[in-house]
């Protein structure tokens, strides 16, 4: 009887690994055909766009450590320093085969059934970009990881590519499809062609093919991603040596926006490629954090008295200044880390992130109409998770899981949306519908009523890869505090970048710890995985940046699970901005002011453009302009006219020392978008000027 059962056992484990390498098969890479990354291109800048500054190199290295002003919030003569590091982690087991035949071995074994039949070997990466304890050359003069590719920025700019900055972008255009170029003169948009919803937007890619560990002439046990192929023998580093490390092509944005429901945070946004030639079978993604806060710009603390933790539910590590005071003993306010998205699982048959749909996809493309229960596993949960209500439910694209791409109505049925008739979603590739001020003429998938996606070029809104929750997220899986590691070379234990396996350990741990304990320069890893990342397919990681003012006391406070009020209402509003693909309320054009001096006075002026060239998607691409106000400040951060608060008494709103209005049927306070209890004020009615 135990024989029988133990053969039956082995047939579904046979059965089971047999169908989970069916379900992972890849395909080729399809987008743009990137060289190895190389130093040469490295560049620096800085996110600016609201309150919080960051500074951030276009290898994925956030914040830095001696580097002046590497971080700050708020951005102004009272902010502290918030961060001395911030490193992106991606990690990966690969197997390849033991022949006993061969001195070295080089074959990789992406199939379960085979590795768990045969004798094999494991090869553990951990990729990264920071500024410490990387993996090195044997020669210790070149660092294994991360670095930015030639052709997403302008060459002779020392910035990265930044929105603002239109002589960072490439002259030529962007990197598309192969060797393709789109878009030249436009920034490329998240949502499309010239589409800026951020006040700020950052853009770079980065790879990891200068990773050349296991591939040295001792190394008797070799991974080759992209056999074949080389580093280019024009790069600055390692020309001519082979493709290295997991093949994993990174594209990066961040995005600030100045509203002040979002201001006192920053989004960043990984879109991770599998370019090898080879399923992986076992990946996890996270972020490594060294906190900093209430430090100096060159090093110097306030006596290392900080704490953390860490809410499950809101997937979120916070920490804080136990004594509420930094250097200079200037305010200190609390730091979060805020994990937004996550990879998913599409063939599971598993609902990982609980919204009432199994094996969501953000790459799959439309095949017909389905009803209104068509893709929907669990009713009940679908519609509390997107607050809907059965009446909402409706015939869909199959493709577009969560139902919320919209259709246009071309009333004349020409196939052209004319500006009186009703676009919705169906704008086309480019993601620019008719009325908005960048756009030209009808684009691929345009007015075709079909949702349309094409890897590579772009994507329509509400749709695959524009479309935050058309993903089967596993969720936060792993997250640890600690005390920075001691820097010792000879343990490969010890969890640091350059012993890829000891914090593989960490970030595929299935952990959840909360660390309470009072200590110095606290670093909080947190992490996605594993899955399976098939030849081919893209998986996306994102986190926020959050900020707030809580009280210390309630804080410290054990018994009352460390309560941080402010912090946790942004992470909720941040999380509804994200899942709404950042359609919200976006500000004005912005005016040319001019100043003219006069006797014992100054005459201020500025153009129309905010009350004429406004379009805001939030609401259907109409001009909502309502009216101007003038601050006037001594601090070149505009903090001193900053005395309005919120419900939490935080500083939150300027007073203006000049105010006019659209005279239209708005005015006064606004009774939606309250921020924390408090209001913004519309006006008066008094009509609007151009001149001060």
């Amino acid at each position: 009887m135990r024989s029988y059962i133990s053969t039956i056992t082995l047939i579904l484990i046979i059965l089971l690994m047999s169908s989970v390498s069916l379900m992972s098969q890849g395909r080729p890479f399809v987008g743009p055909i990137d060289p190895a990354g190389d130093p040469e291109f490295e560049r620096e800048g800085y996110m600016t766009g609201n309150r919080v500054l960051l500074y951030f190199q276009n290898t994925t290295e956030l914040s830095g450590w001696r580097k002046p002003n590497v971080s700050r919030w708020p951005n102004n003569a009272n902010g502290t320093k918030m961060v001395d590091g911030i490193g992106l982690l991606l990690g990966a087991k690969v197997y390849i085969e033991d022949d006993t035949l061969t001195n070295v071995d080089t074959i990789p074994m992406t199939d379960w059934a085979d590795i768990f039949f045969n004798d094999h070997h494991t090869l553990y990466y951990l990729q990264t970009s920071y500024r410490e304890e990387m993996d090195l050359s044997v020669l210790g003069d070149v660092e294994w990881g991360l670095y930015p590719v030639q052709g997403y920025s302008n060459v002779n700019s020392e910035y990265p590519a930044m929105s603002h900055r239109e002589e960072s972008w490439p002259l030529a255009g962007w990197p598309s499809v192969d060797y393709g170029l789109k878009w030249p003169g436009e920034w490329n948009g998240r949502f499309g062609r010239g589409v800026i919803y951020a006040d700020m937007e950052s853009y770079f890619v980065a790879n990891d093919a200068q990773d050349q560990e296991y591939l040295g002439p001792e190394d008797h046990v070799k991974y080759f991603p992209r056999p074949g192929m080389t580093i280019d023998a024009s790069a600055s580093q390692q020309p001519g040596a082979p493709w290295g490390g997991l093949g994993l092509r990174v594209e990066t944005r961040g995005f600030q926006w100045n509203n002040p429901q979002a201001r006192d945070a920053i989004f960043w946004e990984y879109t991770i490629g599998n370019t090898s030639a080879y399923d992986l079978l076992e990946v996890a993604f996270g972020y490594w954090v060294d906190n900093a806060i209430g430090h100096n710009a060159i090093g110097g603390s306030d006596g290392d008295d900080e704490k953390g933790y860490f809410d499950a539910l809101l997937d979120m590590a916070y920490s804080w200044d136990i004594d509420g005071e930094g250097v200079g003993l200037l305010k200190t306010g609390t730091l979060g880390f805020a994990y937004l998205e996550s990879p998913g699982v599409p063939d599971d048959f598993i609902d990982n992130d609980d919204d009432g749909l199994l094996n969501e996809l953000r790459d799959n493309q439309p095949i017909g109409i389905v009803g209104p229960l068509g893709t929907i596993d669990n009713e009940a949960k679908f519609l509390e998770f997107y607050k809907l209500t059965s009446a909402d439910l409706r015939d869909h694209w199959d493709a577009d899981e969560d139902q919320d791409w919209q259709d246009g109505f071309d009333a004349n049925g020409d196939g052209v949306y004319q500006l009186s008739e009703y676009a919705g979603d169906d704008v086309g590739l480019d993601g620019v519908a008719p009325g908005e001020l960048n756009y030209q003429i009808p684009d691929q998938g345009e007015c075709d009523h079909i949702p349309s996606f094409e890897e590579g070029i772009g994507c329509e809104p509400n749709f695959n890869f524009t479309d935050v929750s058309e993903s089967d997220m596993v969720g936060l899986t792993a997250f640890q505090m600690f005390a920075v590691p001691a820097h010792i070379a000879s343990d490969n234990d010890v969890r640091w970048f350059r012993n890829d396996r000891a914090l593989w350990d960490v970030i595929a741990s299935d952990t959840l710890e909360e660390y309470t304990t009072n200590t110095s320069n606290l670093i909080e890893v947190f992490a996605s995985g594993p899955f399976p990342l098939p030849q081919g397919i893209t998986e996306r990681i994102s986190m926020s940046e959050l900020h707030s003012y809580d009280d210390t006391e309630g804080l410290n406070s054990v018994e009352d699970n460390h309560p941080a009020p402010a912090l946790y209402e942004l992470k909720k509003i941040v999380q509804i901005i994200y899942e709404k693909d950042y359609r919200f309320a976006q500000p004005p054009r912005m005016p040319t002011l001019s100043a003219t001096p006069g006797d014992s006075r100054v005459i201020l002026t500025w153009d129309n453009a905010a009350d004429t060239q406004t379009r805001d998607p939030f609401v259907g691409n109409i001009n909502d302009f309502e009216g101007y106000k003038v601050y006037r400040s001594t601090d070149k951060f505009m903090a001193d006219p900053e005395v309005i608060t919120d419900g939490f008494g935080q500083p939150t709103f300027k007073t203006p020392i000049y105010q006019c209005d659209l005279k239209d049927t708005i005015q006064g306070f606004t009774d939606f978008g309250l921020l924390n209890g408090a209001a913004f004020y519309l006006g008066n009615n008094n009509g609007f000027t151009h001149r001060y």
